[in-house]
């Protein structure tokens, strides 16, 4: 290969370059013999046959047509040598070729870039026919180790880039340093390492490392478009808030979307966040309703992917089953209705109410949090049941009141005085008193406190020594208000005043409200080292892309005691972990939390960015030139022989429409031209682009994960996803388009409703997909809308015998994130392409299924999903 000094262009054959030497003879040779003559009908030339002239005079060519042909001859020999512009970013390869590619968590928001440069290097080294190693940074799942591939051929190691996946776990560049220490091959290898731009540790080293073996060529994104981190934020009882965190060089005040996602995968919630490089990382809050605030399930990067863009909520923060005393046992209790009244209306927007006597209650599964108001005495088994209830982890709250402060004291945070204090009695000189703000070691910090509330009458604590490390809230006098205390796993509060107005107007406010929120959301906060065996097993994992799967034989229990402290690692990725009934979280942003940028790497090291332009091949277009030419020469030479004006008009017309179809294609279809050829070739999964972020990510993350299961389950392989803007891109490659409906779709231009029409009427197959469950609703209507300029066959529920529900498996219904809307198809009678039905429509959501969303516990929902999907597939391109 040839590189030009100071251009982009690159000859993949240079030796025919040498014929360009040729072309002084070719002027020569075009000089001497002369054009053929032209011919000229005499009636008389009969008669001058047989004389020979004496002298013979030689017409010379026109200099204007041997230059012609000289051109013509020029183009043909470059053309030959293979001439393409930006040769694999221009890399001079002398050796073999080592890919390098970083596929640690943050990969997975750089992977497309750096999958489509591994296959640019690839094909320039199949060309130059040059060994090729393969490296990746980041261990295989249940390894500890990383080994060097190869040597290879380029078909062999590309066929390995595109098996290759992002993992949810950092880098180890140490390790990938000693395996290119243990490898045999240790010179003459051109490196090229296709990065994230994060240093994980060990970069440089690496770095050095690979330059002792030959050049290195350092290929980073932009620092826009390097990986961000999700780091949690959330604070139980406490506002919901994330923080996004980036490296050092990002653009300031570039904007960043989350969402706040429901365990089924709607969102919630989106807010925005803006990054400025001088103030990182950014904290983003979310104000929900308390009905949606316990629905959410995980916050997520919009249009990102991979474990670093999620952060999960545990069941620590899920919507609390909570039981309160109602009835009152009959010696030793007073009523309880009022109490109970207050409290309900207070809790039952967020959490799950249960009521009854303390003994039913006890023998209930599944409670977070028992709430006593004003209970004097227990019988002794009922005392120790409760006991060791809260000993295994159970939140205890009790309120004070009469009946209290006249019992012996039993399972309080701390002594209590017998009787209460009055504060607006006949006989003191006491006034009501009003709150304190809490302290910032309180649960209840940050919490605004009205002025209008007063206590009239509160239950005090003996003094003792850590009084105040046990107060969470107090009256401005100092007198503790809401005390709290540990009991082995479990957590006793105590608020010093009724739950009803009688001792204080706290329970007609606001505030009341919030404070029973947050002490309730501290339910599961407890220490779990000890549960079970010592041990947290795996529950459910985070993949590379980032979705929530099963964990296989690879993934390890974590040390209870060690938990806090574990890195996530090969054997060890996020997700949930635990044991039945208990769930802890393990959140990447809760271990890396800050990311750097690769610093400065050794000197001779270049550094490139992901530029995204692939190769251009000038041979087709050289060619097309040189036959433009020739044309024009063969044209110049029927004027000069004289040919007849008839054959003259003949050539000319044949030409133009020769020359009209070699002209060069607008710029938008030469830049296309290598994604038609690309999408021809294989076979790809399409969705039309909706023009919401959050719809868009979620349908290119749900066919990826279905191109993987298809190729892991069947023969079709899928060459990977398109995103179909209608008003350009060419859909006529796809057997099978998604279309998510956002519920803000105008009716179709005439030109994009004449393309889709003719795909429909082609073989062409398009699911609609209004991602709701209700049978009329705004999608809907966008539908209807959408399609108004179509002319859609008549439309049936799939019947139980439909070639869907056997097309590879045996399905009984169509789940997607939703099970319970029906899937449409053509009737059979309209159908004339073998059974396949080129319009079918539903509303279960698929895409979010396929991608990974949470189904309910225990349910296979997602796995019937996926198989619907196969099956969806497998129909579409073998038919009936």
């Amino acid at each position: 290969m040839l590189n030009l000094p100071f251009t982009s262009v690159a000859f993949l054959n240079p030796w025919i370059l040498s014929g360009l030497l040729a072309l002084p003879i070719i002027w020569f040779l075009l000089r001497v013999f002369p054009p053929v003559p032209r011919m000229v009908h005499l009636p008389g030339a009969w008669l001058l046959e047989g004389l020979v002239p004496d002298r013979q005079t030689t017409s010379k060519t026109p200099w204007w047509l041997i230059l012609l042909r000289t051109v013509l001859a020029a183009l043909i020999i470059l053309s030959l040598a293979h001439p393409v512009v930006n040769p694999a970013e221009s890399l001079n390869l002398r050796g073999s070729l080592r890919l390098v590619i970083d596929n640690d968590w943050s990969a997975a928001q750089t992977w497309s870039r750096q999958v489509q440069s591994a296959e640019q290097y690839l094909d320039r080294a199949a060309r130059d026919r040059l060994q090729v190693f393969i490296l990746t940074t980041t261990p295989e799942p249940g390894q500890t180790d990383i080994v060097q591939q190869g040597p290879m051929t380029a078909a062999q190691a590309q066929t390995i880039v595109r098996g290759l996946r992002p993992r949810p776990w950092p880098a180890t560049y140490g390790l990938t340093a000693n395996s290119l220490a243990a490898a045999t091959t240790k010179s003459g290898i051109d490196t090229v390492w296709l990065s994230t731009g994060l240093d994980n540790g060990s970069g440089n080293d690496l770095a050095s490392t690979l330059q002792q073996q030959g050049s290195l060529t350092y290929v980073e994104p932009d620092a826009a478009n390097r990986a961000l981190l999700l780091l949690p934020r959330v604070r139980a009882g406490q506002d919901l808030s994330v923080a996004v965190n980036a490296a050092a060089g990002v653009p300031d005040k570039m904007p960043v979307g989350v969402d706040a996602l429901a365990a089924d995968g709607r969102i919630l919630d989106h807010q925005t966040a803006t990054l400025i490089s001088d103030d990182l990382p950014a904290e983003v809050k979310f104000s929900l309703p308390d009905a949606l605030r316990g629905q959410v399930s995980q916050f997520r990067l919009s249009a990102r992917n991979g474990a670093g863009s999620i952060v999960l909520m545990d069941n620590q923060f899920s919507r609390k089953t909570v039981g309160i005393l109602t009835s009152r046992d009959e010696s030793k209790s007073a009523p309880l209705v009022e109490s109970g009244y207050y409290l309900s209306r207070a809790l039952e927007p967020y959490a799950d109410l249960r009521s009854g006597e303390l003994d039913d209650l006890l023998k209930q599964k599944g409670l977070s949090v028992i709430i006593l108001p004003d209970i004097g005495a227990l019988p002794a088994e009922t005392l120790d049941t409760l006991e060791k209830w809260v000993k295994g982890g159970g939140l205890l709250l009790r309120l004070a009141g009469p009946n209290m402060s006249k019992a012996e004291n039993f399972l309080t945070p701390t002594p209590l005085r017998k009787g209460e204090r009055a504060l607006n009695g006949a006989l003191t000189w006491d006034k009501p008193q009003k709150l304190a703000p809490f302290p910032k070691a309180s649960p209840l910090y940050g919490l605004d406190v009205p002025p209008e509330i007063e206590v009239k009458q509160q239950i005090l604590p003996e003094p003792i020594a850590d009084l105040d490390k046990k107060t969470w809230a107090a009256l401005q006098d100092g007198t503790p208000l809401v005390t709290a205390a540990p009991l082995d796993k479990g957590l006793i509060v105590l608020i010093h005043t009724t739950a009803t107005p009688a001792w204080s107007n706290l329970a007609l406010s606001g505030l009341y409200v919030q404070m029973l929120q947050r002490i309730v959301g501290l339910a599961g906060l407890q220490d779990i080292t000890g549960i079970a065996d010592g041990t947290l097993h795996p529950q459910k994992i985070l993949d590379g892309m980032g979705a929530l799967v099963p964990p296989d034989s690879t993934v390890q229990p974590i040390d209870a005691k060690k938990f806090a402290a574990q890195m996530p690692d090969s054997i060890h990725p996020p997700g949930f972990y635990g044991r039945t009934g208990v769930s802890k979280v393990f959140n990447l942003g809760d271990r890396i939390k800050t990311l750097t940028p690769m610093g400065r790497l050794p000197l001779g090291v270049t550094r490139v960015g992901y530029t995204g332009g692939n190769e251009t091949d000038l041979m087709p277009w050289l060619l097309a030139l040189a036959f433009i030419l020739f044309l024009c020469d063969w044209i110049i030479m029927l004027v000069l022989q004289g040919i007849g004006s008839n054959a003259l008009r003949s050539a000319l017309r044949g030409g133009a429409v020769v020359v009209l179809c070699l002209l060069p294609l607008p710029a938008q279809a030469q830049d296309s031209s290598a994604d038609a050829i690309r999408q021809a070739s294989a076979i790809h999964l399409a969705y039309i682009q909706s023009g919401v972020a959050t719809i868009d990510s979620t349908a290119q993350k749900g066919l990826e994960n279905l191109s993987r299961i298809l190729n892991e389950r069947t023969s079709v392989e899928p060459a990977g996803v398109v995103a179909i803007n209608l008003s350009r891109d060419d859909i006529s490659f796809f057997p099978l388009i998604y279309w998510p409906i956002s519920g803000s779709e105008q009716p179709m231009t005439q030109d994009v409703a004449q393309k889709v029409q003719y795909y429909l009427d082609h073989g062409g197959t398009i699911l609609f997909d209004t991602r709701n469950p209700t049978a009329e609703n705004q999608n809907t209507s966008a539908l209807k809308n959408l399609t108004s300029g179509l002319d859609v066959p008549p439309l049936v529920q799939a019947p139980k015998d439909h070639v869907l529900t056997k097309a590879f498996y045996l399905l009984r219904s169509f789940p997607g994130r939703y099970d319970n809307t029906a899937l449409w198809v053509e009737e059979a009678s309209a159908s004339g392409r073998d059974g396949v039905s080129s319009v079918l429509v539903g509303g279960n959501d698929w895409a979010s299924a396929w991608g990974g969303f949470s189904p309910p516990e225990g349910s296979n929902q997602q796995e019937i999903a996926l198989r619907f999907g196969v099956n969806l597939v497998m129909y579409t391109l073998t038919g009936n």
